[in-house]
């Protein structure tokens, strides 16, 4: 295959690509409008679930909130808690640190090795991303 069949082919895949993603985002649009309609028909609480039965549909919104800690104010004020509800109250996450991890994968595979009997590696979906070239 010539190297102008392979960008033509990249030029008609790429536009594909750029047609499903418009498509897909009305469809989400679309999707988002149909949701807004439902809550307003259903009706919506603060935070929890609130249902309402059609006749051949059952619906249900659920809302809440989003609570982030602010780890920095939370240090000065544990202290002036009882122990037992601060330490009920926020939990610590132990998360891997991917970047040292593939630092000991190329640096002591021996001891990468021990590691990796506790971390699941699984493949991400491929990413692919396209930017339409205006006339030049």
């Amino acid at each position: 295959m010539s190297e102008s069949n392979d960008a033509s082919r990249l030029d008609k895949l790429a536009y594909e690509l750029e047609r499903a993603k418009i498509a897909e985002q009305n469809a989400r649009d679309h999707r988002l409008a149909i949701e807004q309609q439902l809550s307003e028909v259903v009706g919506v609480k603060d935070e929890g679930s609130h249902t309402l039965k059609g006749d051949y549909y059952k619906v249900t919104t659920s809302a809440g909130y989003t609570r982030i800690l602010d780890e920095k104010k939370w240090g000065e004020i544990k202290d002036s808690l009882p122990a037992s509800l601060a330490n009920n109250l926020v939990r610590t996450k132990v998360e891997l640190n991917i970047k040292q991890l593939k630092s000991l994968q190329s640096l002591d595979p021996a001891q990468y090795n021990i590691v990796a009997e506790a971390v699941t590696t699984k493949p991400k979906k491929v990413s692919v991303k396209f930017e339409r070239l205006e006339d030049q």
